[in-house]
């Protein structure tokens, strides 16, 4: 009886262990943890319990509630963002989001345990299907109700440059696919090795070709793309260093100013003298050491009238372009005085400053990007065109009473600018990519700047809304892929959290503080590396955009109604 006792209860407690297995793999493979490897094998532990046919209602409840933890493990930042309704979102769009794997994790159920003893082709074919259904998902995600892609699989990589190659064949979605590929090629090898251990003759030697015997064709589908992204990064990186050349030197100012009082009018005067400050020591520290095997670089702590300021040099140039962070100051572009400041602030730099902040109008407001020379301030500006439900306005708000929730008293405005910004740089004008907060996370965004001939992509941000943990490093995980996506670099300008320059291929150069870390008030000076538009070439994602979505699609719909009529043949 203890025996069956201890059998029983072992069980009922392996699914559980598998449904946390995965969960925690996937979790921990999210930019913050960054544990990168851990996206490649988060899928086998289901994989493998789908062939034993578990009951349904098990797989779903299971896969339903550990996915669920998962995604508040990755998003508990929300509950930071305008309490208490950060955690009421914490709750419900976490359980949304939980709903995209859950369903991806029913098709594994349906279709995996089909490949036992199935031909190769077949399984083959139940494998493209699989890894097409998840990319057809996340698209999904990225559409619905307004769309929320965060937290692709494909940002989980946001740290391996080598693997962020396939980005610029299909974008994010080229990654993702791969994974899941890699995924289900592995498990189907590691359920060929148990499967011809337990049916081997008794009285047989174990022979040192075994494991080889036994690899599964999948396994070799799976692991063309990590070979293919390995050619694409080395290729990629000679012709960065063949034709890499300084588009400008960039300085940050990062304010790091409370989000919830930053438009308290009592602070007006103080958060003008922050910025005023930080932008002018920015232009005028003096240049970095130079390290020999190393960047040029140093970090240090000065103090003033408005409190304690890091700053972090890699440039021993000034800075052409200062970049200030999404809605930098609580006043309205636009305004006499305002622009004034700016210009003022322009001239005495000798930069361009490239700014984001707030515009009036009379039916609204615009959330945008604007630039100031000694000249003045450009009449061209980038607003603001996806904007936040909830955040910056209220959906269906003149048909439910929403408003008396949503502490949201106007929508902001729409904006309809598509072409790249026109930034002076010494003389010459370079095309400015523009984006606002997380219109990084939507791919197509930054590709309708690519392909209008934007020379590098700008995001402007305040992540301050998000505390300080995670929910920084999975937002500037977008730019790391848009990056490798494009072969464009990324500047990224935030209130607090990631600010720096991603690399044409993807790598990263954030400024942080003397200790480290990304959460800081101060200002940093670094180089922007491109290529010249003469030599650049579209990357095919550029070109040819979501084929991989379109493929991806194709294959789901195609594997679902192969099986679903194999299927019916076999009954009858």
């Amino acid at each position: 009886m203890f025996f069956f006792g201890n059998t029983y209860r072992a069980l009922r407690v392996l699914p559980w262990v598998v449904g946390v297995a995965a969960a925690g793999l996937y979790s921990s493979a999210m930019p913050g943890v960054n544990f990168a490897e851990a996206a490649w094998l988060w899928a086998i532990p289901f994989a493998l319990w789908s062939t034993t046919r578990p009951a349904w209602k098990t797989w779903l409840l299971v896969a339903g509630v550990t996915f669920w933890l998962a995604k508040i493990g990755t998003l508990v930042w929300l509950r930071h963002v305008s309490p208490p309704l950060g955690w009421l979102g914490l709750v419900l769009l976490t359980a949304l989001l939980a709903l995209f794997p859950v369903a991806w994790l029913a098709l594994l159920r349906w279709l995996f345990p089909k490949t036992v003893g199935a031909p190769p082709v077949f399984r083959i074919i139940i494998q493209l299907g699989l890894a097409g259904a998840w990319v057809t998902l996340e698209w999904v995600q990225g559409w619905l109700l307004t769309g929320f892609p965060w937290a692709l699989l494909a940002e989980t990589q946001w740290q391996r440059p080598v693997a962020l190659a396939l980005c610029a064949y299909g974008g994010p979605w080229a990654l993702g696919f791969a994974i899941i590929l890699f995924n289900i090629g592995l498990a189907r090898h590691i359920h060929n090795l148990a499967w011809a251990r337990q049916n081997a003759p008794v009285e047989a030697a174990p022979s040192p070709f075994a494991i080889l015997r036994n690899v599964s064709p999948e396994f070799y589908i799976g692991i063309l793309p990590v070979f293919f992204a390995i050619f694409v990064f080395w290729n990629s990186l000679n012709k960065m260093h063949d034709h890499a050349e300084k588009l400008f030197t960039a300085g940050f100012v990062q304010t790091d100013f409370d989000p919830n009082a930053k438009w308290d009018a009592a602070r007006v005067q103080e958060n003008i003298a922050v910025v005023r400050t930080l932008t002018r020591d920015v232009a005028r520290l003096p240049a970095p050491p130079a390290v020999v095997g190393g960047a040029p670089g140093n970090k240090f702590v000065s103090d003033d009238a408005n409190g304690r300021h890091s700053f972090a040099l890699h440039s021993a140039s000034m800075p052409q372009l200062i970049f200030w962070p999404e809605a930098a100051l609580p006043l309205s572009a636009g305004s006499e005085s305002f622009d004034g400041f700016v210009t003022g602030l322009a001239r005495e730099t000798g930069a361009t400053l490239v700014y984001g902040a707030i515009r009036s109008e009379e039916k609204g407001y615009y959330n945008g990007i604007f630039t100031a020379t000694s000249a003045g301030v450009s009449k061209a500006f980038y607003a603001k065109r996806h904007l936040v439900p909830f955040g910056e306005y209220v959906p269906l708000a003149d048909i439910l009473p929403l408003r008396r929730v949503v502490p949201i008293p106007q929508d902001s405005l729409v904006g309809a600018r598509v072409e790249p910004l026109p930034v002076p740089v010494d003389g010459r004008v370079l095309r400015a990519g523009t984006l606002v907060c997380y219109e990084d996370v939507f791919p197509d965004l930054s590709r309708d700047m690519a392909r209008r001939g934007a020379d590098f992509i700008v995001v402007v941000t305040n992540d301050a809304w998000y505390g300080r943990e995670a929910g920084a490093y999975q937002h500037a995980a977008h730019s790391a892929v848009m990056a490798a996506s494009l072969r464009l670099p990324v500047v990224r300008c935030g209130n607090n959290g990631w600010s720096g320059v991603f690399t044409p291929l993807g790598q990263q150069l954030p400024i942080t503080d003397a200790s480290g870390s990304i959460y800081f008030r101060g200002a940093g000076r670094l180089d922007v590396m491109g290529i010249p538009e003469e030599v650049r070439e579209p990357t095919f994602y550029m070109v040819n955009g979501n084929w991989v979505v379109t493929m991806s699609i194709l294959l789901t719909l195609w594997v679902c109604v192969r099986n679903r009529l194999r299927f019916r043949k076999a009954e009858e």
